[in-house]
């Protein structure tokens, strides 16, 4: 009885001992947790979480253990994974992980680790030191000559790339209860079709191993939920001419808004799809459908709308084959048809083909049907001709409120304003300024350098309450000089803008005096009288705005928005009457 028994305990610890080197994919997660025993549909190019995990040559470690603290010299390398989720199903999500290393660590150029020199703060210690040196040990290993186990856990061989001595870390990536190795430098990226993934958020896992002689050791983990959809992942950019806040969706009436829909297909899966785009505005202008991502509405009324927008992406696809059941005889004459009927896909969208004017069989596949004088016979057909769709939608719906704003705001005058010669250093211009739509509550003057790239000064006032858009800003300019001037009016919903160039050329007024006394008064006077006779015949009773060279603080302005009344004997552009006050 005791060699019974101690037979039995012998077999009792080889199962157990069996079945804990026996580990599979499936029970090697980042957090421990198990995946669903549930079925998943297979995915393209990956393998199942059953197949065997080799723990001896890939160990496997929970978090919290403490070798995680000495896996890896100088400190810890942390896994940044990313993807570009949300992908469409059918199209790829792409994962792309990056190894941060511990602080003056850097891959050179063969793929080994060595120290940044600059880093250091005792460079000598470390120059030319490595901290994994991988090309000094496999020089001599040839294709399946190697002295290192050159394997993934599950026992295949890595693949013999040209650049296999630079790929020195292994990447295990698994999602619904499948898995992906691949060796690679200090970042790879993994591209994943999503044709048999079920449509919602799932998890993906990575785990990352460096090199060794005799055992592949972790380094680093991470974890990333992306998502697959069956709608068509897309943004709609508003924006509009003066809008104050583009985030508020609150816009002017009678102006153009701008609908830009920016769809997200990283994998330009829907590069050969036919789009449309149907809109209601809600403001009772009706639906409208175009194939432009970009399209602009304008609403004429005040309140607010609800905005509804379809994107509908046609998709083609192989048509699917089915056997036919025989029709009864006929003695029409020979003819071939073919029809594309509707079906419906596992996702719940059309799947569809163009058809023609002959009815159509009321299958759910496609069928031929050949038609003779001998009677009708049926064959399985397959194609994947233009003519078969998937159909994917897209949903958009907000809210939008429209106001009165500033439509418009014009400079329609500048003046320059006459000084004392105590204040010759500074040249005033008034500007008149009008607007179109609703009246402004703030004005801001931004004068900048000839390429309007530079502000210099900046002067904002609030504007009084008045019946009508029309307000003088004074403004000074110090030092001669071309300058941009920006004129912004803005109220709560709308900020407006007017530009313009302005030239100020001058000198001091004594320097003046002093090269006038040089010439003699009689020349002085015979020259005063012909400009006197000349301009009284030309102008007779018109007064033209002085120019500003005759100005006290002797500086010129040229005023690019003002018409020359030289040649004219009428006044064409006037200025305003009823002026309100300057700011």
């Amino acid at each position: 009885m005791s060699c019974l028994g101690t037979v039995g305990l012998v077999l009792v610890l080889l199962l157990v001992s069996g079945a804990q080197a026996g580990k599979r994919f499936k029970d090697v997660m980042i957090l421990g947790r198990q995946t669903s025993e549930r079925h998943h549909n297979q995915i393209k190019g990956w393998s199942p979480g059953s197949n065997s995990w080799d723990e001896k040559l890939y160990p496997s470690w929970k978090a919290g253990d403490s070798r995680w603290d000495k896996c890896w010299r100088g400190g810890k390398v942390v896994a940044h994974l990313t993807s570009d989720s949300p992908a469409l199903i059918g199209s790829n999500v792409t994962f792309v992980v990056t190894l941060q290393f511990p602080r003056c660590q850097k891959e050179d150029g063969n793929g080994d680790i060595v120290y940044e020199r600059q880093c250091l703060n005792d460079s000598s210690n470390y120059q030319d030191q490595y901290v994994y040196n991988w090309t000094n040990w496999v020089d001599y290993c040839n294709e399946g000559n190697c002295s290192f186990y050159n394997r993934f856990p599950d026992g295949r061989p890595f693949p013999y790339t040209r650049d296999w001595k630079r790929r020195n870390f292994i990447y295990i990536f698994q999602t619904l209860g499948q898995y992906y190795q691949q060796a690679g430098r200090s970042s790879a990226m993994l591209s994943l079709n999503t044709t048999n993934i079920t449509a919602g958020t799932q998890m993906m896992e990575m785990s990352v191993y460096r090199r060794g002689h005799r055992q592949h050791s972790p380094v680093a983990k991470a974890s990333l939920v992306y998502v697959v959809t069956e709608q068509i992942p897309f943004y709609v950019n508003i924006s509009q001419k003066n809008d104050r806040n583009t985030s508020d969706n609150i816009f002017i009436k009678d102006s153009p808004i701008m609908f830009d829909i920016r769809i997200h297909d990283p994998s330009h899966y829907l590069n050969n799809s036919i789009l449309s785009y149907s809109w209601n505005f809600g403001d009772g202008s009706g639906s409208f459908v175009s194939n432009n991502p970009v399209t602009t509405h304008t609403y004429t009324l005040l309140g607010n709308f609800s905005l509804n927008l379809t994107v509908k992406a046609a998709i083609p696809g192989p048509c699917t084959p089915v056997p036919t059941t025989p029709v009864a005889p006929t003695t029409f004459p020979a003819v071939s048809t073919t029809a594309t009927p509707t079906a419906q896909n596992t996702t719940g969208n059309a799947t569809e083909g163009t058809g023609t004017d002959e009815p159509v069989p009321t299958t759910n596949e496609l069928v031929t049907l050949t038609l003779t004088s001998e009677g009708p016979t049926t064959e399985e057909h397959t194609t994947s001709s233009a003519g078969c769709f998937i159909y994917r939608y897209g949903y958009y719906t907000t809210k939008i409120t429209i106001v009165d704003g500033i439509l418009q705001v014009t400079i329609v005058e500048m003046t320059n304003v006459q000084v004392s010669v105590s204040q010759m250093d500074n040249a005033l211009i008034d500007f008149v300024v009008t607007c179109q739509g609703s009246l402004p509550k703030d004005a801001c003057t931004t004068i900048s350098d000839a390429s309007c790239t530079i502000p210099q000064n900046v002067v904002c006032d609030e504007v009084p309450t008045s019946d009508q858009c029309s307000l003088t800003l004074r403004r000074a300019f110090t030092e001669p000089g071309t300058y941009c001037v920006n004129i912004t009016l803005s109220d709560d919903a709308s900020l407006a803008l007017a530009s313009t160039l302005v030239s100020v050329d001058g000198r001091p007024s004594n320097q003046k005096t002093a090269e006038a006394v040089l010439i003699p008064l009689a020349i002085v006077v015979f020259v005063a009288a012909v400009i006197g006779g000349i301009m009284f015949k030309k102008y007779k009773e018109y007064r033209p705005i002085e120019a500003a060279a005759k100005s006290d603080n002797g500086f010129s302005v040229y005023f690019s928005q003002l018409r020359s009344a030289i040649f004219s004997g009428n006044e064409h552009a006037p200025l305003l009457k009823n002026k309100q006050g300057i700011i």
